[in-house]
Formats: C-alpha cells, structure tokens, sequence
C-alpha cells in the first residue's frame, strides 16, 4: 500500500488562486499560492500516474458520494471569466472499478456519474471549479497522467472517513503510484465582508480543523462541537475526514504549509507523505 500512495494534500480552491482568475487580487494569497505551487511541485517528484481529487463542488447527491465515469475529463474557468484556462486528463478507469468494489464492500453509497445519469437529472461531466483550481497547480507542476473525480455529497462525516477508507484499499489494490487531493475552504465568515457575513465561530473553527489536519487527528474533528461546525459556513470539513481515511493507520509526515484568510473565507494547504518516501 504505502508504496502506491505517493502523498496527498488539502488544498483550497478559490478561482482567484489561478493567475488569469485573480489578476492583482491574487497578490493578497501569496502565501497560499506558494504554498500550492510547492505541496504540486513535491507530489510532482514522487512520479504519480494517477491522482484522485475529491471535490465538495461536484455533482450532489443527498444520501452518497459521486464518481465521474467518463473516459475523458474536462473542465475550464469559463464561468469564471477565463474559458482558456481549460483542463483535461483521461480517466483512470481501473481504479474506479477498484473504488466502486471498495465501497460496496464498506457500505458507502457511491454514484456512478454516467453520461445517461448526468443527462437525466441535468448534472455536469465537467470538472467543477474546486477540482481545476488544485489541478491547475499540479499541470502546473507538470502532472500528465490520470485522474479520478469524486465529489462529496451530503456523506454523514463519519462515512466519509470510511470512504476514504475505501479508497486507500482500491489505492492498496491498484499496481500504480496515486496520489489524493482533498479540496475544501475552510469558515467563509471570517470577517464582516465574509461572503456568508461573519462569525466569531469562523476563526475558532478553521483553527481546530488546521490543528487536526497537521495531528493527522480524526478524533479530534470528530468531537468538534456541532454548533461551531454550524456557525463555520464551511465546505472543507468532509474533505478533511475524507483526507483522514485516505491516512488512516499509515505512518505520514504532515505539514500545514499555509493558512490565510484575507478575503473572509479560511485557506489552509497541507501536505502528506508517506515515511517510506
């Protein structure tokens, strides 16, 4: 297993961290763009021919997770003012099968995200903006190989540590070096001009999780008190239990490289490596 997962990070995904996005505005998260470039530019040296991104912006469904099954995956900043910052990567269809097999086993209700389904109930095939922002960085970097998109639907917390879970496993099944991206923002009430207005729960709450994500420390997210995770107006949270399956009973160096938060919203970027590497 551990020779097959390369590393893995929790990355953010405003649209303003890529260049043509956030013009002068992206000044104000250098750190966080730092950051980004170097947690890219690390898993970059450990070779991956696949990475697995996990999203809180793909497709939605109530009661599971979402994975693309689609040959070829695409998306863009178009709806962000830049349709030329485009992306695309084949999918890794092998470890998808592993993951769906992986997931069955563990009770995770994981949605195949086929081209009739995404038709019928008016869902996209197209990469959302918090699996092309990480990705930009890791091309950037230059990543060419596979990918596997998940999103992460309305997962209890506690499924979506035993769906990382799952996909360690498929990751442990599968003869090729994988590396994880957990995309998610952390409080976006951060400030007064905070896009969902402000708490004084925001700090308190992106402090706690940046705690637990550099402890590599499921309990204590899992004891994080329930109205301050309500208070939070968050979308990272289930990424991070999600990041700690992918972890789970594995002997790690973690790093929390960066945490901002100029524009209300919380930014943190962490990176993984497994200490055999």
């Amino acid at each position: 297993m551990l020779n097959k997962l390369v590393g893995c990070a929790f990355m953010p995904h405003p649209p303003i961290m890529i260049p043509e996005v956030g013009q002068e505005e992206i000044n104000r998260i250098t750190a966080t763009v730092e950051a980004a470039d170097k947690v890219a530019n690390t898993i970059k040296e450990y070779n991956p021919q696949t990475v697995v991104v996990l999203t809180p912006h793909g497709p939605v469904v109530e009661d599971g997770a979402v994975v693309t099954i689609h040959p070829r995956l695409r998306g863009s900043m178009a709806d962000f003012g830049c349709p030329d910052v485009a992306l695309g990567f084949e999918t890794d269809g092998l470890l998808v099968r592993h993951i769906i097999k992986k997931c069955e086993r563990l009770g995770i209700h994981l949605v195949e995200l086929t081209d009739d389904l995404a038709k019928t109930n008016r869902l996209s095939l197209q990469l959302d903006h918090g699996a092309v922002v990480p990705l930009y960085y890791l091309h950037k970097a230059g990543f060419k190989g596979q990918l596997v998109h998940l999103s992460m639907g309305k997962l209890p917390y506690e499924e979506m540590y035993t769906f990382g879970k799952a996909v360690q496993a498929a990751i442990g099944m599968a003869d090729k070096r994988v590396a994880v991206i957990a995309s998610g923002d952390l409080s976006h009430r951060l400030t007064e001009d905070a896009p969902a207005g402000y708490s004084p729960q925001g700090a308190e709450f992106d402090r706690q999780v940046v705690q637990a994500l550099q402890n590599v420390d499921v309990k204590a997210l899992l004891n994080m008190d329930r109205d301050l995770i309500a208070q939070a107006g968050e979308c990272g949270l289930r990424p991070a239990f999600f990041l700690m399956g992918i972890l789970g009973g594995l002997d790690v160096s973690a790093e929390v490289l960066s945490y901002e938060g100029p524009f209300g919203v919380g930014y943190a970027v962490a990176q993984f490596i497994p200490a055999n590497k």
